[in-house]
């Protein structure tokens, strides 16, 4: 299967639209594709909208940014649906990222596929890799 999903720049990041679902709600997101992180973060506040707290963490965390290293916690997320396809139970950091952003999209969600991005086109081509 492969999809095809347009992109908007902000600046020189590349952000996609997502759908998060937790135990209590589900969120409208714009992530940042950031094929330097390990792990798909998102912010607080989306978490606690869609039911998720620190108590909830299956372990802590630490988020290094430019601007700090933010303490923050892994949480098994219900599902994500972004760039055409839907995880379930992805692991994803709950931490502050700064920016004025929702989060970031990272490999522990991309490494399950070949993608290509066309930034002239504003374009991810994503396919799921057979098992």
């Amino acid at each position: 299967m492969r999809s095809e999903t347009s992109f908007v720049l902000d600046g020189d990041l590349i952000v996609v639209d997502a759908v998060v679902v937790g135990p209590s709600g589900r969120a409208q997101l714009r992530l940042v594709l950031d094929t330097g992180a390990v792990l798909t973060a998102f912010v607080p506040g989306v978490a606690q909208a869609i039911g998720y707290t620190s108590n909830d963490r299956v372990a802590w965390s630490v988020v290094r940014t430019a601007a700090a290293n933010e303490r923050g916690y892994i949480a098994q997320l219900g599902h994500i649906t972004t760039v055409g396809f839907t995880v379930p139970d992805l692991h994803v950091v709950i931490a502050e990222l700064g920016h004025g952003i929702d989060g970031v999209l990272g490999m522990n969600f991309l490494s399950d596929f070949n993608f290509e991005i066309r930034p002239a086109e504003r374009v991810v081509l994503v396919e799921r890799i057979a098992p």
